[in-house]
């Protein structure tokens, strides 16, 4: 009897993990574990936290400055790279993602909106700043045949409790407000970053990394014009993606008058199809690419904009979240491994961290210009329109991306 219900857990286990090696199991494991408590974080916190400044009163230009600032910590990733010549990748991320989530504990004191949009600013930073670490990390922990389904299985995980948790954050925040709520997700983001350290390198999962260095960016973009296309892609789409987002809240709190239940319960179909989509994501990347699962994340990611024009009620944004959760999870699987699999030998961390920057840079210009020309009189619907047309345009032009023969294991010119 004992042995029979030692044996259902692992049944379950195999089911979840799949027939990897131990090694490999083990990791996932401690990923899961860290995922419980990360998904409590995110629902409790991020989910909402453009429509808690909106019903603070915050104005288009603080929603804007809300999207710049989680563009922040993504700019300043490369200077993480000199701290990662003294310090190991997992330690440096923890310290990070713990003093990021933490700081939100200080969100409970005030309903202050600059003072909420400070606390943002100082989480983004310290949540973006491991870009490049957490790349190496994933290098290290799962082997190459392995991590587009590891990677999947995690954050099946996060989505699963995401899905449950938010619609419960919805009505908390309906009856309590925002205090109680961020003060619990502090506790809950801490958890989950000490939980992830304790994960474990696997040997020979990952080719040895030079140490990263700032001076090595530059000619990377000026050598690498496959590397440099894909960086102008990522650029126009997060131009066109980006620049919409401080409208969203506009569009359902002053125009649609959305409750937080309301917002919840679309949450909650959007982290449905973010888990739905987790179930294929991983065996598409390791079957076909980053590139090609990306590109596919970029086609979905059209309608998000195009569904906000159109929108009279609540339901006719159902779309809109439908195929922002099924994009959400293939574009950061996408980008993860597409900077490890387009970097040269050696050079991961680099190529993240430049890949990262731009990210940051264009995500922290995006949501201004848009602001801007609303500011300029242009209508939502215009906005709206021209986000429509750059994310297809990005579609297009990765097209011309191709992955080298033997991802990761080219050398940089002039070695």
């Amino acid at each position: 009897m004992h042995l029979f219900f030692r044996s259902i857990p692992q049944w379950f286990e195999r089911r979840l993990i799949g027939a990897y090696p131990e090694n490999v199991r083990a990791n996932i494991r401690i990923e899961l574990l860290a995922s419980f408590w990360y998904g409590l974080f995110f629902a409790a916190s991020l989910t909402f936290f453009p429509v808690i400044l909106r019903r603070l009163g915050a104005t288009p230009l603080e929603l804007a400055l809300y999207v710049v600032f989680s563009y922040i910590g993504q700019t300043l990733s490369p200077l993480s790279l000199m701290l990662l010549r003294r310090m190991a990748p997992i330690r440096f991320a923890v310290i990070a993602w713990s003093f990021g989530r933490g700081v939100l504990v200080f969100g409970a004191l005030s309903s202050n909106t600059p003072w909420l949009l400070a606390l943002a600013a100082l989480f983004w930073i310290a949540e973006a700043l491991p870009s490049p670490a957490y790349a190496r990390i994933m290098q290290q922990i799962y082997p190459p045949r392995y991590r587009g389904r590891a990677m999947s299985t995690v954050r099946i995980g996060v989505a699963i409790i995401v899905l449950i948790a938010t619609p419960i954050a919805g009505w908390a925040l309906d009856q309590a407000g925002h205090p109680p709520l961020f003060a619990l997700a502090a506790i809950f983001g801490v958890v989950s970053s000490l939980i992830f350290s304790r994960v474990r390198p696997i040997d020979g999962a990952a080719e040895p990394e030079s140490p990263p260095a700032l001076r090595a960016l530059l000619p990377i973009v000026r050598h690498d014009r496959r590397f440099a296309l894909y960086l102008l892609v990522l650029t126009i789409y997060g131009f066109g993606a980006v620049m919409a987002l401080p409208l969203y809240p506009v569009v359902q709190v002053t125009k649609l008058q959305l409750s937080y239940t309301t917002i919840g319960y679309l949450n909650l179909v959007q982290s449905l199809c973010w888990l739905a989509g987790f179930f294929v994501w991983g065996r598409l990347l390791d079957r076909y690419g980053p590139l090609w699962v990306l590109r596919l994340s970029i086609l979905l990611a059209v309608f998000v904009p195009l569904t906000y024009i159109w929108a009279g009620n609540a339901w006719m944004l159902l779309p809109a979240f439908i195929c922002q959760g099924l994009m959400q999870g293939g574009f950061e699987l996408g980008i993860t491994n597409g900077a490890i699999d387009l970097a040269k030998r050696g050079h991961v961390m680099e190529y993240t961290a430049l890949q990262t920057a731009t990210i940051g840079v264009r995500g922290m210009l995006a949501p201004l210009m848009g602001a801007a020309l609303l500011g300029v009189g242009a209508s939502e619907t215009l906005v709206l329109g021209l986000a429509v047309g750059l994310v297809a345009g990005s579609w297009v032009l990765l097209g011309a991306v191709r992955l080298p023969q033997n991802p990761s294991r080219t050398t940089v010119p002039g070695e």
